[in-house]
This record gives structure tokens, sequence and C-alpha cells, in this order.
């Protein structure tokens, strides 16, 4: 059987994605699709510009303006820039929802900073309390006698009554005071 062409649907004899040739069968093919405006015409763009039904095409459609504001705020987002778009559209939503997380993530970043700076401070103050505490055992395992001088030592080896050569060194002489105590 062979399709013929017309401009017209009438649904009596043609379905929206088919022809119906005989009772029970319809017939689905290229040929039969093309013609009733199924696929090829719910797939196909309108032409940009082109306004919809009105016999207009010289002005761009309002999904085409948000569209290219859309497309705008994107180059600037991979740009680096979120910069402030007008109108009322959806990129004017995103652009509030990214300014919002903008802020978000600064007020992130700064809380941040001011924790590591308060960490530094903190870590100064740690290694001076261990090097404070370090300095203070250091000296507690000192002897104080190892601190006396020359002249001390024997005066307090004169005090316990203890003889030593006159011309021994420091270290014989606290030698001797020590296991003099």
């Amino acid at each position: 059987m062979t399709v013929q062409k017309d401009n017209h649907i009438d649904p009596n004899t043609k379905a929206r994605w088919g022809f119906s040739g005989d009772a029970g069968e319809i017939t689905v093919g290229p040929q039969t699709v093309g013609e009733t405006g199924g696929v090829d015409h719910a797939r196909s763009r309108i032409a940009e510009g082109g306004g919809r039904n009105n016999g207009g095409g010289a002005e761009p459609s309002r999904e085409a303006l948000q569209l290219d504001a859309v497309n705008a705020l994107a180059a600037d987002l991979e740009a680096g820039v979120l910069n402030p778009v007008e109108g009322d559209g959806p990129a004017v939503r995103l652009y509030q929802a990214l300014s919002g997380i903008q802020q978000s993530m600064q007020g992130l970043a700064d809380a941040r900073d001011a924790a590591v700076s308060k960490s530094d401070e903190l870590q100064k103050q740690v290694d001076d309390l261990l090097a404070q505490a370090e300095k203070a055992r250091q000296s507690a395992l000192a002897d104080p006698l190892d601190e006396l001088t020359v002249v001390q030592i024997k005066e307090q080896l004169d005090a316990k009554g203890v003889t030593y050569k006159v011309n021994d060194s420091k270290p014989e002489l606290l030698a001797l005071l020590k296991a003099n105590q």
C-alpha cells in the first residue's frame, strides 16, 4: 500500500505516531512518522530568536534570553568571577544561590584562618612552657655544689675541719666536700 503525503492530520485515519492501514494494524515507519509530525517535529528545535506561532521571529524568545543569561553566568564562573546578572529568570536565582555559597565559603575561610592563627599562638605557648619545664628539670638535677667557686668550697671544707692541699683543683676539692657531706 502506498502512503500519500498530505499536509494535515485526520484523526480518523492517522495516529500521532503512525498510519493505520487495515483494521487492527498500525504501520509505523520513517515515512509515516515524518508525515504525521511525530518524532521529527517533537525533537526539532526552534531557531534561535524565532517566535513560536506568532508570525514573528525578529525578537529573541524569553527562553533564549534566559539561556543567554545563564550561559553568561557560566562563562564568568569558568573565568573565576561571579558577576551580578540582570533580570528575574533562572540566572538571577543561580546568581543568588552562588553568592550565598560564596559568602558561606568566605566565612569558613575566615574562621579557618582565625583558628590557624590561634593554633600558632597556642603552639608557641606550649613550646615556651616545655622549654621552662626542661630548664627547671635540668636545674633540679644539677648539684648545687657544682656551682660553688673554689673559695666557697675551701670555706666549707675549713668549716667542717677537712684538710686539703693548697694546690688542689676545683674537682678535687669538690670531691672532698661531697665525700664529707
